[in-house]
């Protein structure tokens, strides 16, 4: 019974927050419910319930919290067993009450690390994960990544759990996906794939692994990469062609042939999938098939069709974060606008407004909310570091008094050796005096430097997020008013010239200049938060601005040198405002007619140079910086970096930064 007792665990522990049931595991209630009813201890028998209880999970929870207590009876005067209770009590609650499923992953976390087992070690990382997953459907992703790095991953690679560990590293990289840092996304892809093929995994774990890889290669654009990991998971499912895991595959085929052009066999692909989908009862895929199929049809041109695949998705309501709703809006807004259907066009693009609005207030209030949290933990370690050096200045005093008194019955003794014990402890004193002073004016000086890093790394954090902010109300907000203004006003002038043709000059002009409004705005919007460097990356997005900047009477050179498209996008977005700043800088006081910009990458170093020959400036140290200078000064302290900025009256100028581009 013992050994198949740890059998069973081994194949089957795995299962719990999957969310999905095994390949061929059919049967497996019943093997529990059997070997339950053939116990002979105790132990055994919690520990069965508790894996009844998490099947059941998924499907009856009735069930599930019935086995749940049964183990819990079962569990009595064993403390291991009372921690996996809390565990798999966390997971009953898991789908349904959220708080406290977390607050019961942390209990049985803090249970578990009291025991020194290779199982405890994996209950920990799985009661973490779980609880980043539930930070997760809070829209926290960076949560997920955090815990899964900082957590969940060191505690399994310590228990040896190799799958697991593969397992977790294809959960970062689908976080990494969900927002859009496909190439970060591969990274971890790729490592979670090397890390299961190191064991024999499960069929479904290394199924999720290829599926979420060609998926993102799709999204990449690079579906080349793709073809090879859709041809191994369809000979990994053949064997089972009712498996839900084929719906999943259906869609990977369906992304990979509509980024390839091949249209016809993606709707194919997605009406396989549809059915399967339906006969399982799995909404949620079957939403996402939907939403492939109006991807497809709009690619086709068929409007009217897409439109009836995308009311099929928006009714199913199998929203799991709020940006899904957002986009669906706005696609209905497009497609109604291909349809020539203006009044519901401007309807929906209204809703997609108002829920934009709601999405960025929401996470606004996060954001703050987590500013606050940051603000009153460097407010407690200071007040903590302030209390320990009053401690220690107590505690001296105490033994500088011990001392004394000491002294004063020495002095009853020996007058001379008082006098020369009072020497040397005065000099003793004073070199601990001036050690300690000297000490204190370090700590001091340290503590200012972290302070103007905290502030310089809020100051632009805040920057860019307001940049991001009045890009989006500029583009969505008032661009998108524009925008529907335009199209009645396009209506109204169509209506005109059928009742009055050749009678209606002036409102052709305004709709020209409502025209000409639209695009200024958006190209400020763009200007703010540059679209290619999100989609492109750095290197493209700094060819974009040197080009959108040349005039006639000013020439940008712009020239890149083994440029890490892989850096992180806020170092990025850094890097590409010191360049901005400076060529704007160059525009605007110079009067250069030439200007070269030159960037190069060595590993973690970057090497930027903005010359010009224009009137340049006096450069000495004494001479009063710019506003422009100073932000560049401050970007650049920021990453840890050096400036350096050679300039003459008449002689134009020259400024060399390197900056410190590690993750």
């Amino acid at each position: 019974m013992r050994l198949l007792l740890l059998l069973i665990i081994s194949c089957f522990a795995g299962m719990a927050g999957s969310g999905q049931p095994m390949l061929g595991a059919a049967h497996y209630p019943d093997s529990l419910q059997h070997l339950l009813n053939h116990a002979q201890d105790d132990s055994a028998r919690a520990r069965l319930s508790y894996f009844l209880s998490d099947y059941w999970s998924y499907t009856d929870t009735a069930k599930a919290g019935y086995y749940l207590h049964l183990g819990q009876r079962f569990s009595k005067n064993k403390p291991y067993l009372q921690a996996l209770y809390t565990f798999y009590d966390a997971l009953l609650l898991h789908d349904f009450q959220l708080e406290q499923a977390a607050q019961k992953y942390m209990e049985a976390e803090k249970q578990l690390a009291k025991f020194p087992y290779k199982e405890a070690l994996v209950y920990r990382a799985r009661a973490w994960r779980n609880y980043g997953t539930l930070q997760q459907r809070k829209d926290n992703e960076m949560e997920m990544v955090e815990v899964l790095l900082n957590h969940a991953i060191p505690l399994v690679r310590k228990a040896g759990d190799l799958e697991r560990e593969g397992a977790y590293y294809i959960d970062v990289g689908l976080v990494y996906m969900n927002q859009l840092m496909h190439s970060k996304a591969e990274i971890f892809f790729e490592k979670g794939i090397t890390t299961l093929k190191k064991t024999t995994p499960k069929l479904e774990n290394l199924f999720l692994a290829l599926d979420n890889r060609a998926k993102n290669f799709c999204y990449m654009d690079s579906a080349q990469y793709a073809q090879p990991l859709l041809d191994e998971i369809g000979a990994l499912l053949k064997p089972y062609p009712d498996a839900e895991y084929n719906i999943d595959y259906a869609l990977t085929k369906a992304i990979y042939y509509r980024k390839t052009g091949q249209l016809a066999e993606a709707l194919k692909s997605l009406q396989a999938g549809i059915p399967l989908a339906q006969r399982l009862k799995q909404a949620r895929l079957e939403n996402s098939l939907q939403f492939q199929v109006y991807k497809v049809y709009s690619a086709m041109g068929t409007y009217k069709l897409a439109l009836g695949a995308l009311q099929t998705v928006i009714k199913n309501k199998q929203y799991t974060f709020m940006e899904d709703e957002v986009m669906h809006a706005f696609e209905m807004s497009e497609t109604y606008a291909h349809l020539d259907d203006i009044p519901n066009a401007y309807s929906w693009l209204k809703k997609y407004s108002i829920l934009r609005d709601t999405m960025y207030l929401r996470n606004l209030k996060a954001g703050i909310s987590d500013m606050e949290t940051k603000f009153n933990t460097a407010e407690k370690e200071k007040k903590i570091a302030l209390l320990q050096a009053e401690n220690k200045e107590t505690a001296l005093k105490a033994k500088n008094s011990r001392l004394s008194t000491l002294i004063l019955i020495v002095v009853c003794l020996a007058i001379l050796v008082v006098l020369i014990f009072v020497m040397i402890t005065y000099r003793t004193f004073k070199k601990l005096a001036a050690q300690r002073e000297l000490n204190y004016q370090q700590e001091l000086k340290e503590m200012e430097q972290q302070r103007q890093i905290v502030t310089t790394e809020a100051m632009l954090e805040g920057e860019e997020r307001e940049r991001r902010r009045v890009a989006r109300d500029l583009h969505d907000g008032l661009g998108g008013m524009l925008a529907g203004i335009k199209l009645k006003l396009s209506s109204h002038a169509s209506s005109q010239r059928h009742h009055y043709p050749g009678d209606q000059p002036e409102l052709g002009t305004i709709i020209d200049q409502l025209d000409k409004s639209v695009t200024e705005l958006r190209r400020i919007a763009r200007n703010m938060m540059p679209e290619s460097l999100i989609r492109f990356g750095l290197q493209t997005a700094l060819k974009d601005l040197c080009e959108s900047l040349m005039t006639r009477e000013t020439q940008i050179s712009f020239t890149a040198l083994d440029v890490d498209e892989r850096m992180e996008l806020s170092t990025q977005v850094v890097i590409y405002r010191i360049i901005q700043e400076a060529l704007a800088n160059a525009i605007r006081h110079s009067k250069a007619r030439n200007i070269i910009v030159q960037c190069s990458q060595d590993e973690n170093r970057f090497y930027i140079t903005v010359e010009d020959d224009g009137i340049g400036f006096n450069s000495t140290a004494g001479a009063k910086k710019g506003m422009g200078l100073i932000n560049i000064e401050n970007r650049v302290k920021y990453l840890n970096g050096k400036i350096d900025v050679v300039s003459a009256t008449n002689e134009g100028t020259t400024i060399n930064m390197e900056l410190n581009v590690a993750a």
